[in-house]
């Protein structure tokens, strides 16, 4: 359960840089300019990234319920906002397909809402940049 803990501590700041890249990957675009690759393959693999956080939160969760852990309010309320962060980075899928400006201000709106989530995720468990954990 230690590993888990520390492999969800580490990944977390993964998450956070392709975050941050995504998100200014998708203030950059413009119809006549291509992104550079790292920002595109971090608008592409924001959601992935995203997704192996919140299953590598779910094995601990899970680990902890085996091992007869008590289930606190903040193990409860941490994974419902991890899980709604990803619904959000998920439903950016739905602008890929449309036309350049309206695929980049509805992916930008679903990935700052998604990189919100993860923010709040974080400070209710007092994690950094909200606290020392």
């Amino acid at each position: 359960m230690d590993v888990l803990l520390i492999l969800h501590n580490v990944w977390r700041w993964v998450v956070l840089i392709v975050a941050l890249l995504a998100l200014y990957g998708l203030i950059r675009t413009r119809p006549a300019i291509n992104l550079p690759t790292a920002l595109a393959h971090a608008v592409r693999w924001y959601p992935v990234v995203l997704d192996i956080q919140v299953a590598l939160g779910v094995l601990l969760w899970l680990a902890q319920r085996w091992g007869a852990v008590p289930l606190t309010p903040i193990q409860v309320i941490h994974p419902v906002w991890g899980l709604l962060a990803v619904g959000a980075a998920h439903g950016a899928a739905a602008f890929r397909r449309r036309e350049n400006p309206t695929r980049a201000r509805g992916m930008l709106v679903a990935y700052g809402l998604s990189l919100l989530l993860v923010l709040i995720s974080l400070a209710s468990v007092g994690a950094f940049p909200f606290g020392q954990r």
